[in-house]
C-alpha cells in the first residue's frame, strides 16, 4: 500500500497549500510553534535543578543531619513561606487582571512553587489553542518531522473545506476531482495502481462516480485523520519510552557514584563527599546556552569549550587506567620518583654523617662519647 502521496489528491493550484504563499494551515502551525518558542524563552529563565532531571540526590552530610532537616521540614509542613506566599499572590493577580483568566480563586492559592506557575502558565495556552492547533503541538512537541506534520494538516485541511456542491458539479474539474478521490480511496485500501484506475473508470462508465466520490472523500477523510491521530499517539508512547529509560538510567547512575560500598578503580576508596562532587559534575547543569536554551553540566561545558584537549586527556586516562580498571598507572610512576628521590636524599644524608674510629655512626643522642652506652658495643668475632 503506498503511503501518504498528496499529488493523487491535491493538483498543481491545490499544492500551493504548501508554499510560502501562506495557507491557513501553514500559518496556523507558525503560530503554535511560536507560541512554544515564546513560551520556551520565558522558560530560560528558570533555574534547572538536579533533582528536576535525576530525582532527589543523597545528601553528603551525616545521616543526623539529614535527621535533623526532616525535623525541621515537618515542623515547617503547615506553614507557608515567603516565597510560596509570592507565587500564590502573583497568580492571584494575573487571574484579577486578566492575564489568567481561566485560573479560579483555590487553584491560584495552591500554587507556591515555579513549577506550579508554569503548569498554570501552560494549562491557560493550551487551553486558548483550537483542535487543529492543538494537534499541531502534540504532533511537533513529540518530535514529528515537520514536513510530515506540514503534509497531514494540508491534505485535512483540503478535504475538510470541501463540500459536495464542488463534487456534483458537471465540469471538468468536478469530474477529475471525483477520479482522485475515488483512485485515492483505492490506494488508500491497498489496491495497486492499475487496479484503482481500472476502479476510477468503472465507476465513471457506470455513472456512480458522484456518490462513488463522496464515499471515497468521507473514507479518505477517516483514513488521513485516523493515520494522522495513529502518528501522534505512537510518538507520544515511544517519547515517554524514551523518558522513562532516561530517568531509570540517571537514578542507576546515582546510585551507583553515591554507593560507597561501589568501588571504582579497582579496589580504590572513594569518601561520600567526592563521591557528591563527582556526580554533580556530570548531572547538574551550570549554564544555560542563550542561543538554543540548552543546559550544561561542568562536564559537558568543559568539553564544549575545550573539545580537542577533553577528548585528548580521556584518551590518556583511559589508558593510564587500562581502560579505568586500576589507577596504578597513574600513581605508580610518581611513587618511583618520589622513592627514588627519598632514597638518594637518605643516601646523602648518611654519607655526610660523621663516623666513629671504627665506621660506625656517630647519631646525636646527648650520651657522653666515653660512657659505656656511648662506647657502644662491639662483638669479638
Amino acid at each position: 500500500m503506498e503511503g501518504l502521496n498528496i499529488n493523487n489528491i491535491l493538483d498543481e493550484d491545490e499544492m500551493s497549500l504548501f508554499t510560502d504563499d501562506g495557507s491557513t494551515t501553514e500559518k496556523e502551525e507558525d503560530k503554535v510553534v511560536d507560541t512554544e518558542e515564546n513560551n520556551k524563552e520565558s522558560e530560560q529563565t528558570a533555574e534547572v535543578s538536579t533533582e528536576d532531571l535525576f530525582g532527589d540526590q543523597e545528601s553528603v552530610g551525616s545521616e543526623e543531619d539529614n535527621k535533623g532537616n526532616e525535623e525541621d521540614t515537618h515542623s515547617n509542613k503547615d506553614a507557608e513561606s515567603p516565597k510560596s506566599n509570592f507565587f500564590s499572590s502573583i497568580a492571584e493577580a494575573f487571574a484579577e487582571e486578566g492575564i489568567l483568566p481561566n485560573l479560579d480563586e483555590d487553584t491560584a492559592k495552591n500554587i507556591k512553587s515555579p513549577e506550579d506557575f508554569r503548569k498554570a502558565i501552560d494549562d491557560y495556552i493550551k487551553s486558548e489553542l483550537d483542535e487543529q492547533q492543538q494537534r499541531i503541538k502534540d504532533a511537533l512537541d513529540n518530535n514529528i518531522d515537520t514536513s510530515v506534520v506540514r503534509q497531514y494538516e494540508g491534505i485535512l485541511n483540503y478535504l475538510n473545506n470541501m463540500s459536495e456542491d464542488s463534487l456534483k458539479a458537471e465540469n471538468e474539474d468536478a469530474e477529475n476531482l471525483r477520479r482522485r478521490l475515488i483512485y485515492q480511496d483505492y490506494i488508500n485500501r491497498g489496491f495497486d495502481k492499475t487496479r484503482a484506475e481500472k476502479e476510477v473508470n468503472k465507476s465513471i462508465q457506470n455513472g456512480t462516480d458522484i456518490d462513488d466520490a463522496i464515499d471515497a472523500w468521507n473514507s479518505n477523510k477517516e483514513f488521513y485523520s485516523d493515520g494522522y491521530n495513529n502518528l501522534i499517539k505512537k510518538a507520544k508512547e515511544e517519547k515517554a519510552a524514551e523518558e522513562a529509560a532516561t530517568k531509570e538510567r540517571a537514578e542507576n547512575l546515582r546510585k551507583n557514584m553515591l554507593d560507597v560500598n561501589n568501588s571504582f578503580f579497582g579496589d580504590y576508596d572513594i569518601d561520600k563527599a567526592t563521591r557528591q562532587k563527582a556526580y554533580e559534575c556530570i548531572s547538574k547543569p551550570v549554564y544555560r546556552d542563550k542561543q538554543t536554551g540548552e543546559t550544561y553540566t561542568t562536564i559537558q561545558k568543559y568539553e564544549m569549550d575545550n573539545s580537542d584537549e577533553f577528548i585528548s586527556k580521556l584518551g590518556l586516562i583511559f589508558t593510564l587506567t587500562d581502560g579505568f580498571k586500576s589507577l596504578d598507572g597513574l600513581v605508580k610512576g610518581r611513587v618511583k620518583r618520589e622513592v627514588k628521590k627519598g632514597l638518594k636524599d637518605l643516601e646523602n644524608k648518611i654519607n655526610n654523617t660523621s663516623r666513629d674510629q671504627y665506621g660506625n655512626l656517630k647519631y646525636v643522642s646527648g650520651v657522653d662519647d666515653d660512657s659505656y652506652l656511648g662506647k657502644g658495643i662491639r662483638l669479638n668475632i
